[in-house]
């Protein structure tokens, strides 16, 4: 097989082309490789590939064509594919998990390695699991220095076979937050299974950014990983023009680095400088937060019907981090979309700096000058008589009413907040 994985990266570095597993999205050119999903079968599209000019298919179907390949099993054709580039690739591969942030945290450390001339690659866009991985992997630029994977996990078996695949050198834990247990027993098995990320055989270095106990975790990593929450370190931030300037202290030393974003981009700064510092100690630029790395996540958009009128719902009722929300908010005050209402639900699980947390997202709101806004939840509504222009509810029940109302005026509703929120409860009442 090492003949044919050859000749498809050949052909890869020849038309300059991607490997792809959905016909929908080929170009001329490009390989596409058939995988049969719980859905489809990826394998009965060989033909739509063809039509496209595909520069090489590989499906289980035996017909014949200069340009197809059968192979019996071709999620096994992926899967040591993937060995075979991972083994060749000269190059060092960074692995970043988390509950929160990483995408941006891959995107930021990508664009900080470019900035400063390091050829590199990033997996694409938030594709987390081990299609997405997959996919990352086999369109790697394998002249490159560096290799920056997002991986994600909702099962306690996920990262263990992620991890198996990549074979990390580097590895970051954005944060682990108690919002996201899902499928998990309960937050400390959630621990557990995101550290499995530094059970790669070939690690070098790795850090975890924590927001909880270090007691947690202390005992569950070696001596490669180092533990730093951000929440603890002494630190300040001086605006210059159109940067900031982070002046903060770790381990007794002082640091002084720069972001080209505000206050809430601070704690991705921090850390990705003192993760990045693990492999290259010293970078041209002392940029180490890039507006860029902020992109859109994967939000569900549902849409459906209120009364007679059409309404689209942006589902992000699964989570909700003050970064998180943060970054959101300004995501979906971009979109050139009309009669927009925000429905924020309040954050769990944050201590003694949650009413700071929830004061800062109020203010966001009032700063982008939102007009229809609702917020749900104690930790917002104790602020009500401070910005009494919004609507504050304790809980989602009331906006089912508010909506039948307000309908005439309202087409895109942003919905998002901690599952505890049970906003996702608003979408089912009308996406039925």
């Amino acid at each position: 097989m090492q003949k044919i994985y050859k000749i498809i990266l050949n052909l890869r570095s020849k038309y300059k082309s991607n490997i792809v597993f959905d016909t929908r999205l080929m170009k001329k050119n490009d390989i596409f490789i058939g995988l049969k999903t719980k859905k489809n079968d990826g394998n009965l599209y060989y033909s739509d590939a063809l039509k496209k000019k595909a520069a090489y298919v590989i499906v289980n179907v035996k017909k014949k064509h200069p340009k197809l390949l059968y192979v019996k099993d071709t999620q096994l054709f992926v899967k040591n594919f993937c060995k075979f580039i991972i083994e060749t690739y000269k190059g060092k591969i960074i692995a970043v998990t988390g509950s929160v942030g990483k995408t941006t945290f891959k995107e930021n450390i990508y664009l900080i390695l470019i900035k400063n001339n390091i050829s590199s690659y990033r997996s694409y866009k938030n594709y987390n699991n081990i299609q997405g991985l997959q996919f990352s992997i086999m369109n790697m630029n394998l002249s490159s220095k560096y290799s920056v994977f997002e991986l994600g996990i909702n099962t306690s078996k996920e990262m263990t076979n992620l991890i198996k695949t990549l074979k990390p050198h580097y590895c970051l834990v954005t944060g682990i937050e108690n919002s996201h247990i899902g499928n998990f027993r309960n937050f400390n098995h959630l621990i557990d299974n995101k550290l499995k990320i530094f059970k790669s055989e070939r690690l070098i270095s790795g850090l975890v950014n924590y927001n909880y106990s270090p007691r947690d975790i202390k005992g569950k990593i070696d001596s490669k990983v180092e533990l730093v929450n951000v929440n603890n370190l002494k630190k300040n931030i001086l605006k210059y023009k159109k940067e900031f300037i982070i002046n903060f202290t770790h381990n007794s030393k002082k640091y002084s680095i720069k972001s080209l974003s505000g206050e809430f981009c601070l704690e991705i700064a921090i850390v990705s400088y003192l993760f990045i510092k693990k492999f290259i100690k010293k970078i041209k630029l002392n940029i180490y937060f890039y507006s860029d790395s902020i992109i859109e996540s994967r939000g569900k958009e549902v849409s459906t019907y209120i009364g007679s009128k059409k309404v689209s719902f942006y589902d992000h009722s699964y989570n909700a981090s003050p970064y998180s929300l943060h970054k959101q908010i300004l995501i979906f005050n971009k979109r050139n979309i009309k009669q927009k209402v925000y429905i924020l639900g309040s954050m769990k699980e944050l201590g003694a700096i949650s009413d700071f947390s929830h004061l800062q997202i109020i203010e966001l709101a009032a700063y982008l000058k939102i007009k229809k806004i609702i917020f749900i939840g104690d930790e917002f509504h104790k602020f009500k008589k401070r910005f009494n222009k919004f609507i504050f509810y304790k809980n989602y029940k009331p906006i089912i009413k508010y909506l039948n109302k307000e309908i005439t005026n309202i087409k895109n509703i942003f919905v998002m907040g901690s599952r505890s929120n049970q906003l996702d409860r608003i979408i089912k009442e009308y996406a039925r």
